[in-house]
């Protein structure tokens, strides 16, 4: 019997169909048709070193794979990966774009004004301080600069974030970088961290962005529908499952004395700056909160290297009573005890002579 030399294969056939009755090559054979494979691809010539005539055996392998091989995961499994990480957060998502739906018409905006700032913004809570900015009638310098004030955690994201993506093409980090929200960011760094985010990072991030994205529009056309059906549909507080997600994100990162400062600090300014107008508490804690963040990394950073040194210097420093010790080494760098005895030899030298 002749075995198939691929890995894994069982494919057998008898010995005696290898050769013509003269001990000659046989005769070439028609072509098999198209549709016969050959190890899950089209028919191509035998490995080498397999007897002729092997073309007209199919090996059934489903996978071809060496043994203990890793499979690769596809764009596509990526691409679902990233979809599917995001479920968790549309249960708060659903709400908070009804109501963005619901509270455009009744501030006076237009069906499509509110969807095109929906899709122009893509972020809940500048949107929604944009709607409160446009019913207090204020310019429209003001409402850009609070918008991008407001956006400055996302800036710090981005910073956070691009040490991961270094090898993600430019064009693909423009179209990432829109997509970019507070609970695509969550869900990305702790598996970047984790080290369960290895490859096709982008479509990771494309397929999580997107999923929120088009979730946000579908609610944002629903609550305009609902929000001229339905009286006073607003009033029924669709924004506090937001709220809740953010306290859920939060408290799995107080454990970081950097982050539960940044957090204290912007939670004690928002409570102080209750009473500024136009939600300005908000963007001034936003900034506080950064700035805590960002001065506790650095000091972190400065101390870490100083006490490593100070460890390495008292490790490398000779212990007291030590006889190899400088304090205890002559000049020519013999112990003491070498010392002793070469003074000893000299003196019995000079007494012999």
């Amino acid at each position: 019997m002749t075995r198939c030399r691929r890995a894994g294969c069982t494919l057998t056939r008898p010995a005696g169909s290898t050769a013509g009755p003269t001990g000659l090559p046989p005769a070439p054979r028609p072509a098999p048709p198209a549709s016969r494979r050959l190890h899950g691809r089209p028919h191509r010539r035998p490995p080498a070193g397999f007897p002729p005539g092997t073309n007209e055996v199919r090996c059934h392998m489903s996978n071809p794979q060496a043994p203990g091989e890793a499979v690769r995961p596809g764009p596509g499994s990526t691409l679902r990966a990233g979809a599917m990480s995001m479920l968790p957060f549309l249960a708060s998502a659903i709400p908070m774009g009804l109501a963005g739906g619901i509270l455009g018409p009744a501030n006076g905006l237009s069906g499509w004004a509110t969807l095109g700032l929906a899709m122009a913004v893509n972020s809940g809570t500048a949107q929604f301080i944009g709607f409160a900015l446009i019913a207090g009638h204020s310019g429209a310098l003001t409402i850009l600069l609070t918008t991008l004030i407001l956006g400055l955690r996302m800036l710090i994201y981005s910073a956070i974030l691009v040490p991961h993506v270094r090898e993600v093409p430019q064009r693909w980090r423009v179209l990432l970088g829109f997509g970019l929200i507070d609970a695509v960011f969550f869900v990305a760094i702790e598996r970047l961290k984790k080290g369960e985010l290895t490859e096709r990072k982008h479509l990771f991030f494309l397929g999580a962005s997107g999923v929120m994205y088009v979730t946000w529009m579908l609610c944002t056309l629903v609550g305009m529908a609902l929000g001229s059906a339905v009286p006073d549909l607003a009033d029924l507080g669709l924004d506090f499952p937001m709220t809740a997600m953010f306290v859920a994100m939060l408290a799995g990162s107080l454990a970081n004395w950097r982050v539960g400062a940044a957090i204290v600090t912007a939670g004690l300014t928002v409570v102080l700056g209750h009473g500024l107008p136009y939600n300005l508490g908000v963007v001034l804690a936003t900034v506080v909160g950064a700035t805590v963040g960002t001065v506790c990394e650095y000091l972190e950073k400065r101390r870490t290297p100083e006490n490593s040194a100070t460890e390495t210097s008292e490790e490398s420093s000779p212990d007291e009573g030590d006889p190899t010790s400088e304090d205890n080494t002559a000049n020519d760098g013999k112990p003491p005890t070498e010392d002793k005895t070469a003074k000893a030899d000299k003196v019995n030298e000079e007494n012999v002579a």
